[in-house]
């Protein structure tokens, strides 16, 4: 098989378990904040940001590691094996043990947190880097776009299995019997993508078995399109991952059944699995650009329609599906754009500043402000994350203004080409 279906499939695999965990701690949250636990909301919301933040700072030492070790396979199996740890510490909490006292239930939902933080740090990077080496030059956003339907497919199939077994079982069995999947697929992924190396790809004269990596600074027009960039997907990801943390306890307080909240988000999340490879092929038609403004625009316009019309089941549940068929493809969206831009030696730290930075740390930022306005300021859920669909509007002006600066990126390759050629 070719490097890059290799690539694919084992990418696929990472990212399908990678994304399956994305909504848990939206549930988990629930369900501790609620009785017989009865956790403080606040605190868990903070959990939430503190795990996003983890996140992002975390995936700028992977940024560095992988542009400078050929070491993607091992730390991509590393971190689907962390999400499997985190797993089993959220589940401890829901233990009803007499050893186990509220404080200790606090400490290891935030240890848990903190550990799905560290696990979501590995994957985004990763995997657009190895998919880029595989192909060897080629424009790698459909491949993206592929892959990311996978992650669109773990987030509706995994959550909808982790509702099941909370449901069946209770919190405590359930999730330990979904943390043994995890155990099992890190391996699975190591094995199948452990010759997918750097130095395999005829792109190996750009990659460095150093740690003296030549700073993104050096690169002439590239730190500042990181910036608008990144800048444009931390105000997107501050609605996003606010809207992530607190849906399902905004669909369980509407219908006030949880079985049937796993169900709704299950059901309109499938709709990404299309999405993904269609706003990835956009990309590599007409350029990350477009895509970008043109998810944003759906994103602002059908959750604004899902706020509204909240309690009419099916028409909510079209509404959010074709809201997430253009909000969660920030895989294709985001990385084939910086793919598409940022020269090869770059791909890893790029993908990291955009994906860890601008989407990671920018959703911690939000999550931290919709806890504000809800928990502690007393908003009502409904007017707390209709107050963060403006940082999604602002983030679509921004988006006006990358064009810019991918045109003067482009001007500078030019430029130095021509230089070189005269030389």
């Amino acid at each position: 098989m070719k490097d890059e279906y290799w690539a694919l499939s084992s990418t696929s695999l990472a990212h399908f378990s990678n994304d399956g965990i994305f909504l848990l701690y939206s549930s988990i949250f629930t369900y501790l904040a609620g009785p017989p636990y009865a956790l403080n909301s606040a605190v868990l919301a903070y959990f939430a940001a503190m795990y996003a933040l983890a996140s992002g700072i975390l995936s700028i030492p992977v940024g560095k590691i992988s542009d400078s070790r050929d070491m993607d396979p091992e730390l991509m199996s590393i971190g689907i094996l962390i999400l499997g740890i985190a797993v089993i510490l959220f589940a401890i909490p829901f233990s009803m043990s007499s050893s186990i006292s509220t404080i200790d239930r606090y400490i290891f939902a935030g240890f848990g947190a903190l550990a799905l933080g560290l696990g979501q740090a590995f994957y985004h990077p990763l995997g657009a880097s190895i998919l880029r080496n595989s192909l060897r030059g080629k424009d790698s956003s459909f491949f993206l776009g592929l892959n990311g339907s996978f992650g669109s497919m773990g987030r509706a199939i995994l959550f909808f299995v982790a509702g099941i077994l909370i449901v069946s079982f209770n919190p405590f069995i359930g999730l330990l019997l979904f943390s043994s999947y995890y155990f099992v697929v890190s391996i699975v992924i190591y094995i199948t993508s452990r010759n997918l190396r750097k130095n395999r790809s005829t792109e190996k004269r750009s990659i460095r078995k150093t740690n003296h990596l030549k700073p993104i600074k050096t690169y002439p027009g590239v730190r500042a399109f990181l910036t608008v960039l990144t800048t444009t997907i931390f105000l997107r990801s501050m609605f996003l991952m606010a809207m992530v943390t607190y849906i399902f306890t905004f669909i369980d307080s509407t219908y006030q059944n949880k079985l049937l909240s796993f169900a709704f988000l299950s059901i309109s999340l499938v709709s990404p699995v299309l999405g993904q490879p269609f706003f990835g092929l956009l990309t590599r038609k007409f350029g990350g650009n477009i895509n970008l403004l043109l998810t944003g625009i759906i994103s602002l316009v059908f959750f604004t329609l899902f706020i509204i019309f909240n309690g009419i089941f099916t028409l909510s549940l079209i509404l959010f599906a074709i809201f997430a068929f253009a909000a969660f493809t920030g895989f294709p969206s985001i990385l084939g754009f910086v793919g598409q831009k940022i020269p090869a030696e770059l791909s890893s730290r790029a993908g990291t500043w955009t994906w860890g930075i601008g989407n990671t740390v920018g959703g911690s930022a939000g999550i931290f402000i919709t806890t504000e306005f809800y928990q502690v300021l007393h908003y009502s859920l409904k007017d707390s994350l209709s107050i963060m669909l403006i940082f999604l509007l602002v983030s679509v002006f921004f988006n006006l203004f990358i064009g810019r600066f991918s045109s003067l990126l482009e001007d500078q390759y030019k430029k130095d080409k021509g230089s070189i050629n005269n030389n």
